[in-house]
């Protein structure tokens, strides 16, 4: 078959194989009836062994060609398809409707432009979402330099203090940005091993507390001491908790309420932070986890979020096997919940001291 490789399209292979197979056939009958069976005296009628293999393959040509045109349709869009997605669109589909291995192909070609269509959209919002979260302290950042030379404002401590939150907000930014590039890429190496959530969420809610001492929101702790500890990476763990509840709190108005509560379901331990805040839409709730995704623009932003908190939870959670998800209506506080497996029953270990 080697000779078939040499031919410029299907096609052109089908209707050669096609030819060979009609005009071997026509071959054999003759010569199985002229000299198996002496029905007539083959050199007599060389002849019409030519002329009926002559005809025989110019009907099987023509046959083929007409029936791998339909067959091969599906290919040849594929092809063109491919040519037009190099230059960047990906937005190409093949439309047939065959069920054989043809069908089967371009199935699965339409739905591979379809992820590449999609991974191309995440692209394009991720650059254009980095590039306006780095242009927001970096422009805050200039005005005051700019204002700084030009005598306008003075290198007094108010100042500088405002220039230095916005340079730790771009650290941050670029930190949590690595973090998760590393995270979704699998570069991370977790350190399973057996938590305790009961400490773990204490220390949390304490960091929260020292952290964010003017929200004034009422921070419980209802995570029972006897619950089973679980097999998960405990920096990684903190890592949820801490995004999770600094951003319930900074969406909690003062004198709301932000509740941790933990429980375990068929082999795994499920840890929910409540708030009494202002709820979200329906709409929201499935892009929530999203790299930053908002659902009030503005004020994530005054107090100090970066959108990709709960991108990074999302990742950290669904390394250990775990998922995450969150419920709410508006008006009625949010509920995030993650799930996380249970560890098997052994000696207390580090992360329960």
């Amino acid at each position: 078959m080697r000779l078939l490789q040499k031919l410029p399209s299907i096609r052109a292979k089908l209707g050669s194989v096609i030819v060979f197979a009609v005009g071997m056939t026509i071959l054999l009958v003759y010569l199985t009836l002229g000299l198996g069976f002496r029905v007539f005296d083959v050199g007599d009628h060389w002849w019409e062994l030519l002329l009926a293999g002559a005809i025989g393959a110019g009907i099987a040509l023509l046959i083929a060609r007409w029936v791998a045109r339909g067959m091969t349709q599906p290919l040849r869009d594929m092809a063109q398809a491919a040519h037009r997605m190099e230059t960047g669109d990906y937005a190409q589909r093949v439309h047939t409707d065959s069920v054989d291995e043809v069908g089967q192909l371009a199935h699965a070609f339409n739905r591979m432009s379809a992820q590449l269509e999609s991974l191309e959209q995440l692209r394009r919002d991720l650059v254009a979402n980095v590039s306006h979260e780095l242009k927001t302290p970096i422009s805050a950042l200039r005005a005051h330099l700019e204002n700084l030379l030009d005598g306008v404002e003075r290198p007094d401590p108010e100042t500088l203090q405002v220039m230095l939150a916005q340079s730790e907000r771009l650290g941050r930014l670029v930190d949590q940005l690595l973090d998760l590039s590393r995270l979704e890429s699998g570069d991370v190496p977790l350190e399973p091993e057996p938590v305790e959530l009961a400490p773990l969420v204490s220390q949390v809610l304490s960091e929260i507390e020292m952290a964010r001492p003017d929200r004034h929101v009422d921070l419980q702790d209802r995570v029972p001491a006897d619950l089973p500890p679980v097999l998960a990476d405990r920096e990684r763990v903190h890592q949820v908790l801490f995004n999770l509840l600094d951003n319930a709190v900074r969406f909690t108005p003062s004198g709301g309420r932000v509740t941790v509560t933990a429980s375990r379901h068929n082999g795994s331990v499920d840890v929910e932070v409540s708030d009494t805040g202002p709820g979200i839409a329906p709409e929201h709730l499935p892009r929530l986890f999203e790299r930053f995704y908002r659902v009030d623009e503005a004020r994530s932003r005054d107090d100090g979020g970066t959108g990709i908190g709960l991108a990074i939870a999302r990742s950290v959670v669904e390394a250990h096997g775990g998922r995450i998800w969150a419920e709410s209506q508006p008006g009625e506080g949010a509920t995030f919940t993650f799930e996380l497996p249970a560890a098997a029953e052994g000696p207390p270990t580090r992360g329960s001291r």
